[in-house]
This record gives structure tokens, C-alpha cells and sequence, in this order.
């Protein structure tokens, strides 16, 4: 039988861990910045060290995540999925690192990195979307779901119309270069989109790690966005300062992973839908006609793509609605005169019935 102090002392040696962990990770990134910004020792070993480090950085959130997969009281199929993500993009990593320091040639864009930096972003959206978020109901999950699409669907149309439509119309690659160039910061929109409506609806016990991997997806979308348009302007250099964002982000992960591993155990809480989370999908919405109209005022014309999205938006919106409309349906409460009469079958609705009764008795 172990001792009445033991899991106050397990508590405290795991709290102890995670302080461990992110102290560590807070002087790597600190570390790593500052190395790429000065160019310590000249730009070769610059080169050598952001790549590495980069490299490093996914294959700690491998192993943290691959232990939480195990280890963790709650999401271990989330952790899973983000361990095969980072590991994913590990190998992309390591193989741009091939090309970049040992046969000393500038990475081509498209090439086979890009095969292990786009498998990990299938995994991480689904690692998200098996995110545990409390107790909730099949059309609240559902709802949730739809709330993502409709984020994401409108972040994606504004995107388009300021950035990646002229990005894409401006460039002069190959279709298979312009595709990769718009799957990086089109997959980070939705991702963002999806962590969003995740806190939104999370309860208190996961919002801890969530925030973290939200954090981390951040600085992936910070780190996609910058490399896409540097290479799209041919102004990429290995030892950019930007490049810290990947380190940033997986070791974020690996916090939040190491948070579900020392963080004490919950039961799932049922979680009720705030007003911020039932109004934040419509907010985009606006930003949509706010786009259009000042696209339309100009003079320009909306193209197909914009015209697809925009018709998807509706649907999605039509489709929410609905949801919310069935979901009243199924729990809208009965009148309370007819469930005290069902519950009380000797209780007669006739008054002067009543009243007779009283007196006979």
C-alpha cells in the first residue's frame, strides 16, 4: 500500500517535470534565435544549426508524443496522430537537410521534403479534430465541426482575394509547384480554424495543453506563410530567423504532450456552448462580405474559385442553422403544467372535482 503522501509527491514531481521541460524549451528556441540573427560563427555553421535544430525540434515532439500516446489519461489517439505527424515532418526535414549539408546543393522546391512536410498535415488535422473536448452531444459535435468549415472556408476566402489569388496568378512554375505553395498556408488556415473552435468549446481541464498545440499551430502558420512567399520571391536563405517558428512550434506540441502526461486526471466534463462560441463563426462571415464589397466597389470582378467559396460558405451556414434548429427540437422543454399532471395521475383537472372530494373526505 503506498504511503499517504505518495501522490501528493508524484503531483509535485510531475508539475516539476513539465517546469523542467519548459524551461528547456524556452532557452532552445531563445537559443536558436538568437544564433540565426547573428550568424555566430559564420553562415555555414548558421546553416548547419538551423537546419538541425529544426530537425531536433520535430523529433522531440516525436518522442514526447509517442510517450503520451501511452502515458496520457485522456486523447492518447491525438497524441498518437501527432507523434506520426511530427515524425512525418522529421523526415522531410531530414531529408532537406541531406540535400542542404552533406551534398551542399540549394534544396529544389518542389522536392521530396515537401512528400514528408505535407504527410504530416493530414495527421495533425486529424490529431486535432480527435482533440478531446468534454462531454457533448453527437449534434453539438457535429455543429462544431460545421462551425470549423465555416471559419475556415472564410478565412480562406479572404485569403484568396488579398494573398493567395495573386500569388497564384503571378506565378511561373509548374501547376505542381503552385499547388505545394498554396497547401502550405491554405492547410495552416484550417488548422487555426479548427484549434479556434476547439478552445471555444473545450472545457477547463484540456484548455491547458490545447492552448499550447494552438500556440504551436500559430507559429507553424507563421513559419509556412513566411517561407512561402520568400521562396515565391526567390529570397529564401537557410539561417532566416523566421525559420524559428518550426522550432517554436514543435516544441509546443511536445509542452502540450507533456502537459496531458504530468497534468492529474479529469472526468469529462459536460460542456455547455458559450455565447462567444455560438456567435465567433458568424464573425468571419462578415469579414467575407466586407471583402466582397470592398472587392466589388473597386471595380474587380470575383473569379470562380471565389464564387465556389462563397456558395460553400451559404451552405455551410443553411447547414448550422438547421443543426441548431433540430437541436432545440430534441431538447426543448416541456410544459410544466403537463408534467406535473402526468407525474401526479391522482391529481384530478377539474377544480370543483377536486373540491368535492376534499369535502367527501
Amino acid at each position: 500500500m503506498d504511503p499517504p503522501g505518495a501522490p501528493v509527491a508524484a503531483s509535485v514531481g510531475q508539475k516539476r517535470l513539465f517546469l523542467v521541460g519548459t524551461v528547456l524549451a524556452v532557452v532552445a528556441t531563445g537559443v536558436f534565435l538568437a544564433w540565426v540573427i547573428l550568424g555566430v560563427d559564420g553562415a555555414r555553421v548558421t546553416l548547419q544549426v538551423d537546419d538541425i535544430g529544426q530537425w531536433v525540434a520535430a523529433w522531440c515532439a516525436t518522442a514526447v508524443c509517442g510517450v503520451a500516446a501511452f502515458r496520457a489519461s485522456a486523447g492518447r489517439a491525438t497524441w498518437a496522430l501527432f507523434a506520426a505527424s511530427s515524425f512525418a515532418w522529421g523526415v522531410g526535414e531530414a531529408v532537406w537537410c541531406y540535400d542542404a549539408l552533406l551534398k551542399n546543393i540549394p534544396v529544389p522546391f518542389p522536392s521530396l521534403a515537401d512528400v514528408g512536410f505535407l504527410t504530416a498535415v493530414p495527421l495533425a488535422f486529424a490529431a486535432l479534430l480527435l482533440f478531446p473536448s468534454g462531454q457533448r452531444s453527437t449534434v453539438d459535435r457535429a455543429q462544431g465541426v460545421l462551425d470549423g468549415c465555416i471559419i475556415a472556408t472564410s478565412l480562406l476566402f479572404a485569403s484568396w482575394a488579398t494573398i493567395l489569388g495573386p500569388l497564384y496568378r503571378s506565378h511561373q512554375g509548374s501547376l505542381l509547384k503552385q499547388i505545394i505553395s498554396l497547401a502550405y498556408p491554405m492547410s495552416d488556415v484550417i488548422m487555426v480554424s479548427l484549434v479556434i473552435i476547439l478552445i471555444e468549446r473545450g472545457g477547463r481541464p484540456i484548455r491547458v495543453h490545447l492552448a499550447l498545440v494552438m500556440a504551436g499551430v500559430v507559429a507553424f502558420a507563421v513559419a509556412d506563410s513566411s517561407f512561402t512567399y520568400l521562396t515565391e520571391v526567390n529570397n529564401y536563405n537557410g539561417g532566416n530567423y523566421l525559420d524559428t517558428g518550426w522550432v517554436a512550434g514543435y516544441l509546443l506540441i511536445g509542452l502540450g504532450a507533456l502537459w496531458a502526461m504530468t497534468s492529474p486526471s479529469h472526468q469529462a466534463e459536460h460542456v455547455e456552448a458559450s455565447t462567444i462560441s455560438l456567435v465567433a463563426p458568424y464573425l468571419p462571415v462578415l469579414v467575407v462580405l466586407a471583402v466582397t464589397a470592398i472587392q466589388l466597389l473597386r471595380g474587380r470582378h470575383m473569379e470562380t474559385v471565389s464564387w465556389i467559396m462563397a456558395f460553400a460558405l451559404v451552405l455551410l451556414v443553411l447547414g448550422r442553422e438547421l443543426l441548431r434548429l433540430l437541436d432545440q427540437a430534441l431538447t426543448a422543454p416541456k410544459d410544466p403544467h403537463d408534467i406535473e399532471s402526468v407525474d401526479d395521475p391522482t391529481r384530478s383537472r377539474d377544480p370543483d372535482v377536486e373540491t368535492a372530494l376534499l369535502g367527501r373526505r
